[in-house]
């Protein structure tokens, strides 16, 4: 079903009045021809509705409720391709309209901002203070702060900053029964109780919109320089990266990328990485360090990298500094690896393990289609980002959750390693033969009635969500 629903409302009008009603004409579009332009993972939406505050948007939930039609939220767009496709798409919410800063007093490293506002203005307001949310999420370019945090999309910058999870102390949130509820507050510490600004990051939209978050902030951390050490082996490359975690340096990212990985790295950065660290079974694999702040502190990760990878890289291991625009570019570009775009018509996992295991992942990835995934994996932080060819992902999904979930590769007697698979991005067509969501986790009983007490009559995004639909 792709189309809007023709039950009639209690009123007697039909949905689209209805919701016509409560955005107006300018601000509501149901031209097919627009609408088939706008398909969401496939599915044509029935209607296109822009509101102008939380009472709109908790408005035009109740209408959905009463008459059955099932809602997709959208900010800027940038993470429409997670998920499975929506089994129908009868009204889509845009929130770009609910935008601007509602709250921010530098002093406070605090700001509120509405939903649906740019993560690029929100910075660029930021840094004419000296400050930062520190985050670097891909679609970064493109992303409204509801569709982040909905979707918890963090980048590199997680190791030392830490997550979306992390920042986020206050929320508001229109919700499919009508009511507009807020979680949380303006201060970094809040009363013990129920933290239900959790249950909406990374909900996907699932149990309703939000429409304003509050976040803390921090300084700009400073300059920054890249550390790229080109290293033997995936095994060396691990080896170097468990020493960066057990010294005393604090690098803001910390990535291990296999020669596949680093080419499209380079090809997204516009850069020429040192010889032999691309190239299809052939390359050395790269170990990447962001430092930011004093220069004191920049050259003395420098410097000890250059001790850690003497130690740990393996013969031929080398080490190359990048600073100013190569380095952002790298980093803009390592944060965009999990995106479609920097994969054009591949598959991409993301597999999430403890954090020394990531080579496990990728020894499973090469066993199982050769050299052809590029294996991109945030060393510190448990996750690790594999990207292949269509064809090869039938083969990867198995053996990518039998490596995550089963026994370490390198022999430790603690057994299963408590992860998961997902895919980050598949063709439209590829997703009903995978395991979009991997498998259900423990609590998903629990997770199905909290989602029921929020959305009592299912009309959040049907169908994306998989096991949790």
């Amino acid at each position: 079903m792709t189309g809007v629903p023709r039950a009639q409302d209690r009123a007697g009008g039909t949905f689209a009045s209805r919701v016509r009603d409560i955005v107006g004409e300018a601000h509501l579009t149901t031209d097919p021809d627009r609408l088939d332009a706008w398909r969401i993972d496939g599915a044509r939406p029935g209607l296109w509705a822009v509101p102008a505050d939380a009472e709109q948007v908790a408005a035009l939930l109740t209408a959905a409720a009463e008459s059955g039609a099932g809602v997709i939220p959208r900010g800027g767009g940038a993470h429409q391709h997670l998920g499975n496709p929506p089994a129908h798409a009868d009204l889509v919410v845009e929130t770009t309209r609910l935008a601007g800063i509602t709250d921010y007093t530098p002093a406070d490293y605090v700001v509120a901002v509405r939903a649906g506002t740019p993560f690029r203005e929100l910075q660029q307001a930021l840094a004419a203070n000296g400050q930062w949310l520190p985050l670097d999420p891909p679609g970064a370019a493109d992303t409204t702060i509801g569709g982040l945090v909905a979707a918890n999309r963090n980048g590199p910058r997680r190791l030392l900053w830490g997550s979306i999870r992390d920042l986020v102390i206050g929320i508001r949130v229109a919700l499919p029964t009508g009511e507009v509820i807020k979680a949380g507050g303006k201060v970094v510490k809040n009363v013990a109780g129920y933290d239900l600004t959790k249950l909406f990051i990374g909900s996907f939209g699932s149990c309703g919109i939000i429409t304003d978050v509050t976040f803390k902030i921090l300084p700009l951390p400073g300059e920054g320089v890249t550390v790229l050490a080109a290293v033997a082996s995936a095994e060396a490359a691990h080896a170097l990266t468990t020493a960066v975690m057990r010294s005393y340096l604090l690098p803001s990212a910390l990535e291990a990328a296999n020669p596949e990985a680093l080419a499209v790295l380079a090809r997204t950065a516009g850069l020429s990485l040192p010889a032999g660290t691309s190239g299809s079974g052939t390359g050395r694999w790269g170990v990447l360090l962001l430092a930011e702040g004093l220069e004191e502190s920049r050259t003395r990760h420098i410097d000890e990298m250059r001790t850690l990878t003497a130690a740990a890289g393996g013969p031929g291991a080398a080490v190359e500094v990048y600073s100013g625009t190569p380095h952002d570019a790298l980093w803009r570009a390592v944060a965009e690896f999990p995106s479609p775009a920097s994969h054009p018509g591949g598959v991409v996992f993301r597999a999430g393990t403890p954090i020394t295991r990531w080579l496990d992942v990728a020894q499973a990835a090469r066993a199982a289609a050769g050299d052809a995934p590029a294996v991109l994996a945030h060393a510190g932080v448990g996750l690790t980002y594999i990207a292949a060819p269509p064809g090869q992902a039938s083969v990867l999904a198995d053996a990518l959750e039998r490596a995550a979930a089963g026994p370490s590769a390198s022999g430790d007697a603690a057994g299963g390693l408590g992860g998961y698979v997902v895919v980050e991005a598949a063709p439209t067509a590829l997703k009903a033969s995978l395991p979009v969501w991997g498998q259900a986790p423990s609590a998903v009983e629990l997770m199905r009635r909290l989602r029921a007490q929020y959305d009592p009559k299912g009309i959040m995004v049907p169908g994306r969500l998989g096991w949790l639909s």
